[in-house]
C-alpha cells in the first residue's frame, strides 16, 4: 500500500505542481513559467499501441507503473496500472477534449498528462505547433528539450534515434522528478511505431 500512495503522490506532483496554472477544461495546459502546450491532432504520429513500464524517482523514492497507450486518428487512450494490475488512471482524448474515467486523485489534470505524452511521442513539428510563447523546443542527438527563456523545463533523452518509445528518460526539472520509460519487448511492432 505505501508504494501505491507514493505512485499517487508522484502522479499528483507531476500533473498538479508542475503545471498548476490554467484551467482543467483548457486544451492548452500550462507547462510552467507562463508557457503552455495546446494539444495536437492524434493523427500526427500515426497509429500505434504500446505497453511500457515507468520507473519514477522523486526525492530518492521510487515507484513503478505499467502504462498502455493506444493512438489512432480518432483519439488517444491511456491506462495506468500498478505492477499488480490495479487501475490507477484511465484517460482518453478524442481530438476535442480530454476525459478521465479513473484518476487516483481528483486534483490531477488529465490534459497535462496527454500534453506530456504528445511532447514526448509526437513529431517535433507538431510539438512546436502546440507550444505557446515563450516556450521553445530543441531536438538533437536523441534528445528533446522544452525551454522557457533559455531554461530547460522538460527534457527527454531517447535511447536510439529510432522510434522514441523503446527506452527514454524524462526529466521534469521543476519537480526534480525523473522517469525511466521502457517499452515491453512483446509490444514492439515496427508497423505500429509513431512517425517522428
Amino acid at each position: 500500500m505505501p508504494r501505491r500512495r507514493l505512485l499517487i503522490r508522484l502522479c499528483a506532483l507531476l500533473l498538479v505542481t508542475a503545471c498548476g496554472e490554467g484551467s482543467r477544461d483548457s486544451p492548452c495546459p500550462m507547462l510552467g513559467g507562463g508557457g503552455g502546450y495546446c494539444l495536437q491532432a492524434t493523427s500526427a504520429p500515426g497509429p500505434f499501441a504500446v505497453r511500457q513500464t515507468v520507473e519514477a524517482s522523486f526525492r530518492g523514492r521510487q515507484a513503478t507503473m505499467i502504462v498502455a497507450i493506444e493512438n489512432d486518428a480518432d483519439g488517444l487512450r491511456v491506462i495506468g496500472l500498478t505492477p499488480f494490475g490495479q487501475k490507477l488512471l484511465q484517460i482518453s482524448y478524442d481530438n476535442r477534449q480530454v476525459s478521465a474515467a479513473t484518476l487516483p486523485d481528483g486534483r490531477l489534470d488529465p490534459t497535462l498528462l496527454v500534453a506530456l505524452l504528445q511532447i514526448t511521442l509526437w513529431p517535433a513539428d507538431a510539438v512546436r505547433a502546440g507550444l505557446t510563447s515563450p516556450l521553445k523546443l530543441e531536438e538533437d542527438d536523441g534528445q528533446r528539450r522544452v525551454l522557457n527563456a533559455g531554461q530547460v523545463i522538460l527534457s527527454i533523452r531517447f535511447s536510439t534515434d529510432q522510434a522514441p518509445w523503446r527506452r527514454m528518460h524524462l526529466s521534469v526539472n521543476a519537480l526534480a522528478m525523473e522517469l525511466e520509460i521502457e517499452t515491453l519487448s512483446e509490444d514492439l511492432n515496427e508497423d505500429q511505431e509513431p512517425e517522428r
